[in-house]
């Protein structure tokens, strides 16, 4: 059910925040403001210490970042009551003006009141009919039920469970992907003649992505993050000309696997203190993993005095599963704390439900770390996922936003905590860590790294300066593409 008043984490991330202004740091004071809807004050705070002299170049970038992101804000929440009001009787032409205002009392209706004025998430609209029952139930009523994501992963779903049943074999067949990826910077969104410096996603290697091959780039020169970046990109940079676009283009192919195997209770224990591949992904991670007094409250409810850390893990899953619906979310460096957000609203997209995932497990002492990268089927699109670590088991994928499939046979219904599909692009095996080379500037997307990121000596590009296009090729096998 959809909460009606602000959760007990949103009085804890305001008193962080008073906090952090008694110490009278500029930009906290102005993020506060941002956060309470005091926007007047906030671009008042940040012009008077943007003004001074003798600021170093983090401080000033901090004070710009919080310029900056108040304009993602208004980005993200552009539609006024009215608007959202069409965009709901778009989808249900019958919606009475009581049953918006209630769905909207229950909190289903994103906003942002900005100086005694509430702009709506420009989603809004449609992700009420994802969160709230009532609305779900009555556009559902209109509509044919889509395929689904069962649909398209099926298939592959069932050939790894047989694979394995067959042979005991772990990864499935290989699948050779190719894949185009442009990043194409809009006419003169800097003076001509300068230097655009751009990244672009590429695959890592993995137990389960392997035999990369990078085919062509345009330009023709990049430089690769290498395997111990946590964001593996391709880097490249090209000069501005005055009234074109500025293009970047990277061609590429890689093996990719996905796997199956059951896991025994009994067998499973967390891995010992200090363990090299498991320890940079215990504990605490603010501010997107915090181990509040509410997270604590909900992660005991949810274990209900389990201890075997393979079936905490699997309640953690089922409860996301059923309790946090996929909805879209704005862009994640307007928010604070992922895993908070999706503890105030009880819905989030797929890195949201991750992290709030991610978070349970670490709390319980499981080690959790940040997958994601790109689906590459028939509805590919950017995602999120985890992989957990427990002995003697090593990694187990988790795709919490694909959550428990509706069916019966329970190795399906449970395929996608400890298994993954084959339509895979892994690119990242962390968050919110540095690209390579180093970047100058904040980033367009502060947590994950998906679409690529774009900067001039002038300053970070923002997405609305730019365009990119993912077009993959899937065919089975691992034979490469002719040269």
């Amino acid at each position: 059910m959809i909460r009606s008043i602000p959760s007990p984490i949103v009085w804890i991330s305001i008193a962080r925040l008073l906090a952090g202004a008694m110490a009278a740091s500029p930009a906290t004071e102005a993020r506060l403001a941002i956060e309470s809807g005091r926007w007047i004050e906030a671009a008042r705070i940040l012009e008077q210490q943007l003004g001074r002299s003798d600021l170093d170049f983090p401080a000033r970038q901090e004070l710009l970042f919080e310029q900056e992101r108040m304009g993602r804000i208004r980005l993200d929440f552009s539609r006024t009551h009215d608007q959202v009001v069409a965009d709901i009787r778009g989808i249900l032409p019958d919606a009475a003006a009581e049953s918006i205002a209630r769905w909207e009392a229950d909190g289903a209706l994103e906003s942002w009141r900005i100086d005694g004025s509430r702009f709506y998430f420009q989603k809004a609209a449609a992700n009420l009919f994802r969160v709230h029952p009532e609305a779900r139930r009555l556009s559902a009523s209109l509509r044919a039920p889509e395929a689904g994501l069962l649909a398209a992963v099926s298939d592959n779903i069932d050939a790894l469970i047989a694979a394995y049943g067959r042979t005991g074999q772990l990864l499935g067949d290989p699948y050779r992907a190719r894949i185009r990826y442009t990043l194409t910077v809009k006419p003169d969104m800097t003076p001509p003649g300068e230097n655009i410096r751009a990244w672009l996603p590429f695959p890592r290697q993995t137990s389960r992505q392997r035999n990369l091959r990078l085919v062509t780039t345009r330009p023709s020169r990049s430089i690769p993050s290498g395997a111990e970046s946590a964001h593996s990109t391709l880097y490249l940079e090209q000069s501005a000309r005055q009234g074109l676009p500025t293009t970047f283009e990277a061609v590429f192919e890689y093996t990719v696997h996905g796997c199956f195997r059951t896991i025994d209770p009994a067998r499973v224990r967390l891995p010992a203190p200090g363990h090299p591949e498991a320890s940079p992904h215990m504990g605490e991670r603010p501010p997107h993993i915090v181990f509040t007094p509410e997270l604590r409250a909900l992660a005991a409810d949810i274990a209900g005095g389990e201890s075997n850390p393979w079936l905490q893990a699997k309640r953690y899953f089922a409860w996301i599963s059923d309790n946090i619906p996929w909805a879209s979310a704005r862009e994640y460096s307007t928010i604070p704390s992922l895993t908070e957000y999706a503890l105030r609203h009880r819905w989030g997209d797929c890195g949201i439900q991750t992290m709030l995932f991610m978070s349970l497990c670490r709390l319980s002492g499981i080690p959790a770390r940040w997958e994601s990268g790109w689906t590459t089927g028939r509805n590919w699109n950017m995602h999120d996922w985890c992989a957990i670590y427990l002995e003697p088991y090593g990694w187990l994928p988790v795709d919490v936003s694909h959550g428990l499939l509706p069916v019966t046979d329970e190795r399906r219904r449970w395929f996608y905590c400890g298994n993954i599909d084959s339509q895979r692009l892994v690119v990242n095996h962390d968050f919110a860590q540095p690209l390579y080379p180093a970047k100058t500037f904040f980033r367009s997307e502060t947590v994950d790294f998906q679409r690529g990121e774009v900067e001039w000596r002038g300053g970070n590009l923002y997405y609305p300066a730019w365009a990119w296009r993912f077009e993959p090729e899937i065919r089975q096998g691992a034979t490469q593409w002719a040269p």
